[in-house]
C-alpha cells in the first residue's frame, strides 16, 4: 500500500478521464431514468472507478475512486466484514461495507482480516476476528490512532514517521478491549504489505523490514517482533508475500524471489528476526515489471510498464506466460489460487480459482476455475432516502433488471417485513402491503393482484426482489445506469 497513497492519485486521475458513453443495462421499463448533466455524468462515472483492490485466501476487497469498499468471495469465517460467518459462507459479487467514512487507501493480511485509512487518517479494522473475539468483525475504528498515512493489519504508521500497534484483550460480555502501543523508534517507510502474522516495509532507499506480532512457542501470544532489516536484497520499490516467499519488483523493474527463514520466530522463546534464507533469484527476466504478486506453490503474476499481466505458473490460468484479454492493466493482486485487475477505464477483472466466487464471476466449468480473465460481476450501489443501504447482501443485475435484498431494503424504508409458515412473504410500507412468494411473479399489492417486473429469488440467503416493485408500493426508485447507483425514498 504505497504510502501518500501516489499510486491511487494516478489512477484516480486517469478514471476522470473516463469517457460519458460507459453504462449499463436499465432495469425493464418501471423505474425513471436519473437525470443528470453531461458533466455529471462525468464524475459519476469517474466516481465509481476502482483504484485498489487487495486479495486474499478465497475472498477479495477492492477501493473505489469515492471513497467506498466493496467485498466479495469466501466470507465463511467473516472474511468480508459484512455478515455474521453463519449467515452465508459466500458473497458472489461485490457487496459494498457500511460504516465506513470515506476511505483512502485499503489492506488485508492475506487470511482474513483488513484495514482501511480514511481521509481523515483515521484507521478502521474489519473481517475475521482474532481468537479473542470470535466470529466476525464489521467494520471498527480503531481508537486513538490520528493521522495515519498507512496501515496493514495490526500495524499503523503516521505520518510523523512513528510505528503503532494494536492488540486485543478479551473483556466480559464478549467485547475484546483495543490496546493501542506505539513502537519505539522512527521509522520512514514508503510501503507496507500484511501476510499473516508479518508486515513487511520498504523504507526510502528501498530496504527491505520485517516485523509483526508472533505466537509465543508455548502457544500463546502475541509476542512482538521489532523491525529488523532483512539483508540480502536488491533496493525495492514494490513487495508481495506468500508464507516463507517473497517477491517484488527493484527500483529497476526486474522481479525477484526470495525464501525465507523462520526458524528463528517459532522455535525458540524470544522470536528472532525474518532472515533472507540463500540469494533472491532472478524471474521472469525478461520483462521490465512494475508489480509482482505471489498466489501459492510459487505462482507469481507480474504486471509490465506496458500493462500486460504475465503469470509464472500454470496454478492460476492453466498456462504460462501472457495471459491474454488483459492489456492496460494498472494494478494486480493475488490470492491463494485467483488473480484480480484494474484496466485503465477502472474496471475489476479476475481470473483462476473461483470456488467461492473469489474471482468475482459466474463459473464457466464443473472446476470452478476462471482460465481467461473475466469481468467482475457489476458492483451496485443502493441508498435509502439519501443514505447507503445498510446491508452484508448485494443488489444484483439479472434479466436487465435490479434486484435488492428484500428484508433489509424494507426495513431502511422504515416497512415490516414478515415470513409465514407457508412460504409466503408480507411486507408493509406506509399505507401499502405487499403479499407475494419466491419464484413467482404474481403478487398481491393492497388487496389486488399485481404482477412484479421479475421474479422474487434467493440468494445467499437473502430473498432478492425487483427494486420496481417498491415503485408499485408508493416508493420513489431511480436508478442511474452511469453511475450503477440505484435510489429509493418515500418523499
Amino acid at each position: 500500500m504505497p504510502i501518500l497513497n501516489k499510486r491511487l492519485t494516478a489512477l484516480l486521475t486517469a478514471a476522470l478521464l473516463l469517457p460519458t458513453s460507459v453504462s449499463a443495462a436499465a432495469p425493464g421499463g418501471t423505474v425513471s431514468a436519473a437525470a443528470v448533466s453531461p458533466a455529471a455524468e462525468v464524475r459519476a462515472v469517474a466516481s465509481t472507478a476502482f483504484v485498489q483492490v487487495v486479495a486474499g485466501e478465497y475472498y477479495s476487497t477492492a477501493l473505489r475512486a469515492d471513497g467506498t469498499v466493496w467485498a466479495w468471495g469466501r466470507t465463511l469465517f467473516g472474511e468480508l466484514g459484512v455478515l455474521e460467518s453463519r449467515l452465508t459462507s459466500n458473497i458472489d459479487r461485490p457487496v459494498r461495507l457500511f460504516g465506513l467514512p470515506a476511505i483512502a487507501a485499503i489492506s488485508t493480511n492475506g487470511v482474513g482480516k483488513q484495514t482501511g485509512v480514511a481521509t481523515d487518517g483515521t484507521v478502521w479494522e474489519w473481517g475475521s476476528r482474532s481468537e479473542a473475539q470470535g466470529g466476525t468483525a464489521l467494520p471498527m475504528q480503531i481508537p486513538g490512532l490520528q493521522n495515519v498515512k498507512a496501515a496493514v493489519p495490526g500495524f499503523a504508521l503516521k505520518k510523523d514517521g512513528t510505528l503503532w500497534k494494536w492488540t486485543y484483550e478479551p473483556q466480559a460480555e464478549d467485547k475484546p478491549k483495543i490496546v493501542v502501543t506505539q513502537i519505539a523508534g522512527i521509522h520512514r517507510f514508503a510501503s507496507m504489505i500484511a501476510k499473516g502474522d508479518l508486515v513487511y516495509a520498504i523504507d526510502g532507499a528501498g530496504a527491505v523490514w520485517g516485523f509483526g506480532s508472533i505466537r509465543k512457542l508455548d502457544g500463546s501470544g502475541p509476542a512482538f517482533l521489532a523491525p529488523a532489516r532483512l539483508a540480502g536484497l536488491p533496493a525495492m520499490k514494490q513487495l508481495s508475500a506468500y508464507q516463507d516467499r517473497l517477491v517484488g519488483v527493484d527500483t529497476s523493474g526486474r522481479a525477484w524471489q526470495a525464501q525465507l527463514d523462520f526458524d528463528t520466530l517459532y522455535q525458540q522463546a524470544k522470536p528472532g528476526p525474518v532472515r533472507v534464507k540463500g540469494k533472491p533469484v532472478r524471474i521472469a527476466t525478461s520483462l521490465k515489471a512494475e508489480e509482482a504478486e505471489i498466489a501459492s506453490f510459487d505462482a507469481v503474476l507480474i504486471r509490465t510498464a506496458g500493462g500486460d499481466v504475465w503469470s509464472t505458473s500454470k496454478w492460476l490460468t492453466g498456462a504460462v506466460g501472457k495471459i491474454g484479454g488483459w492489456s492496460g492493466i494498472r494494478e494486480i493482486a493475488a490470492g491463494y489460487h485467483h488473480g484480480l485487475a484494474i484496466d485503465s477505464m477502472g474496471r475489476l477483472w479476475g481470473v483462476g480459482g473461483n470456488q467461492w466466487f473469489e474471482a468475482g464471476s459466474p463459473n464457466v466449468n464443473d472446476a470452478r476455475m476462471l482460465y481467461k480473465p473475466a469481468l467482475v460481476l457489476p458492483a451496485i450501489g443502493v441508498k435509502v432516502d439519501g443514505k447507503p443501504l445498510a446491508s452484508g447482501y448485494p443488489a444484483a443485475m439479472a434479466d436487465n433488471r435490479v434486484y435488492v435484498p428484500l428484508k433489509d431494503t424494507v426495513r431502511s424504508l422504515g416497512g415490516t417485513f414478515k415470513a409465514s409458515q407457508d412460504g409466503a412473504y408480507e411486507i408493509a410500507l406506509g399505507k401499502s402491503t405487499s403479499v407475494f412468494r419466491f419464484n413467482d411473479a404474481q403478487v398481491t399489492i393492497d388487496g389486488s393482484p399485481a404482477t412484479l417486473a421479475g421474479k422474487p429469488y434467493v440468494a445467499a440467503g437473502a430473498v432478492m426482489v425487483p427494486a420496481s416493485m417498491f415503485k408499485q408500493l408508493g416508493i420513489t426508485v431511480v436508478w442511474n445506469a452511469k453511475s450503477g447507483e440505484l435510489s429509493l425514498s418515500q418523499a
